[in-house]
C-alpha cells in the first residue's frame, strides 16, 4: 500500500472515530431529555419493548416515554443481528410512533387499529461505515453508508392490566421500508428490477406500559 493510501485510510478511520463520539454524545442528550424532570409532563408513562425483526436488529430493547394522551411514543432502542445471520451488527434507533385512535373491547383489551411513524438507524459492524471512504468523490453516492431512515405502519393488540405499576401489555406487528430501498424502487419502477416485496419488511414484538 502506498504512503499516500495509508494517510487517506487513517484519516478516514479518524473521521470515523469523532463521528462515532457524536453519535455517543446525541444519545446521551437523548437520555437525558427522558431524565428529565420537566419534559415528564410530557411524556409521562414509561414504555418497555422487545422486538424480533424489523429493520433494526434480529433482536432488538428499547426504552419509550408516552404522552399524556397516549398518542405520541418516542423511544431509544438497541438492536442486534448475530454473526450467523450475515454478519454480526450493531444497531441504535431513535423511534417516532404516532397512534391516532384506539378501539376498547370491553374493560379487559384494547386495539389500536393503527400506527405509524418514522425511525432512524445507525448500524455498526467491520463493514460498514459512518461515512464513504475518501477515494469516492463527494455526492458519488446519494445514501449514507450506515445510516437508514424508516417509515412504518402496524396496528397493536393490548391486554389491560390496570394494576399499581402496568397499566397493559401489548404486542404488535408493523410493516417498514426505508430511503434507500424506497427511491430505488421509486427510481427503477419502469425496470421492474424490484418489487414492493423487496422493500418491505416486518417486525412483531411486546411492550409493557407502566403507570
Amino acid at each position: 500500500m502506498l504512503y499516500s493510501e495509508i494517510n487517506s485510510w487513517n484519516y478516514f478511520k479518524r473521521k470515523n472515530q469523532l463521528l462515532k463520539i457524536r453519535i455517543v454524545i446525541l444519545i446521551m442528550m437523548v437520555l437525558s431529555v427522558f431524565a428529565k424532570a420537566e419534559h415528564h409532563r410530557i411524556l409521562p408513562m414509561s414504555v418497555a419493548a422487545v422486538q424480533y425483526a424489523g429493520s433494526i436488529g434480529w433482536l432488538t430493547m428499547g426504552y419509550f416515554r408516552q404522552s399524556t394522551n397516549k398518542k405520541i411514543e418516542l423511544g431509544l432502542l438497541y438492536g442486534y443481528t448475530p454473526e450467523a445471520l450475515g454478519g454480526e451488527i450493531h444497531s441504535i434507533a431513535l423511534k417516532f410512533i404516532y397512534e391516532p385512535y384506539r378501539m376498547a373491547i370491553k374493560n379487559s383489551f384494547q386495539i389500536e387499529p393503527i400506527q405509524t411513524g418514522l425511525f432512524v438507524t445507525q448500524n455498526f459492524t467491520k463493514n460498514l461505515y459512518l461515512g464513504w471512504p475518501d477515494k469516492y468523490d463527494p455526492g458519488y453516492y446519494w445514501w449514507t453508508c450506515s445510516t437508514r431512515f424508516h417509515v412504518f405502519l402496524g396496528n397493536q393488540v393490548s391486554w389491560m392490566i390496570q394494576s399499581k405499576t402496568v397499566e397493559k401489555v401489548s404486542l404488535y406487528f408493523e410493516a417498514n421500508t426505508n430511503d434507500l430501498y424506497l427511491f430505488s424502487y421509486l427510481g427503477n419502477k419502469n425496470y421492474k428490477s424490484l418489487s414492493v416485496d423487496d422493500i418491505i419488511f416486518f417486525g412483531i414484538g411486546s411492550k409493557i406500559y407502566f403507570q
